[in-house]
């Protein structure tokens, strides 16, 4: 891993919102956040994060979208309060270090490692998560990565040790690198710094396969 600048944390909504509007599964439901708010998509796609008014819209829109900031939900449900954000490259080695979010989607993928390494091969197997949930569409973005195609930074979350890089957004984006990490080189990444209480508040505990 090499840092590169220091960030902030408007720039993190910036990006996480940027990449869930680019996602076809999330798309629209900012788009109705936006419409009820009547706030132009102009605050995301082309927004200016030097822009007080537009930090206090993106962090109300990413609180309404997953629970950030007071609304202390989601994904963002007892989230650190005290983050340094960098952007950073991470390189193939780095890969080992990077988890999923805990939830049971990803539990499962990963075969209750958190690792996508992991779920590459549950991927590779053909297997559907639960039984019934297709996987044959991360290859298919894996194919785009092999092409050449860029994919949005990455965010995730560690603390001081680094040991592991624990998955804020880009999940999916991950689970493609994973089936070809020979290409996880020179990564962009916005990472964050944070305390290892709070990092283990917000993540929790994987529970055991049932």
């Amino acid at each position: 891993m090499r840092k590169i600048k220091q960030s902030n944390e408007n720039e993190m909504v910036y990006e996480f919102l940027k990449s869930e509007m680019d996602s076809s599964r999330h798309k629209e439901r900012i788009e109705s956040i936006l419409n009820d708010m009547q706030i132009s998509n102009e605050v995301i796609n082309n927004g200016d994060i030097s822009s007080e008014q537009e930090n206090v819209l993106r962090a109300e829109i990413l609180g309404k979208f997953r629970g950030y900031k007071k609304h202390n939900e989601d994904m963002f449900g007892n989230f650190p309060s005290n983050i340094n954000w960098f952007w950073v490259e991470l390189d193939r080695a780095d890969i080992l270090k990077v988890i999923y979010t805990e939830y049971s989607y990803w539990n499962e993928l990963s075969n209750y490692t958190g690792s996508p390494l992991e779920a590459a091969k549950f991927i590779l197997t053909g297997k559907c998560v639960f039984g019934t949930m297709p996987t044959n569409h991360y290859i298919d973005i894996a194919q785009k990565l092999i092409e050449g195609h860029n994919f949005p930074p990455l965010i995730l979350l560690t603390d001081k040790s680094e040991k592991q890089y624990f998955l804020l957004e880009g999940h999916v984006r991950m689970t493609a690198y994973s089936l070809v990490p020979v290409l996880f080189q020179k990564v962009s990444v916005l990472l964050g710094y944070c305390n290892s209480d709070e990092l283990d508040k917000w993540y929790g505990e994987m529970p055991e396969r049932t």
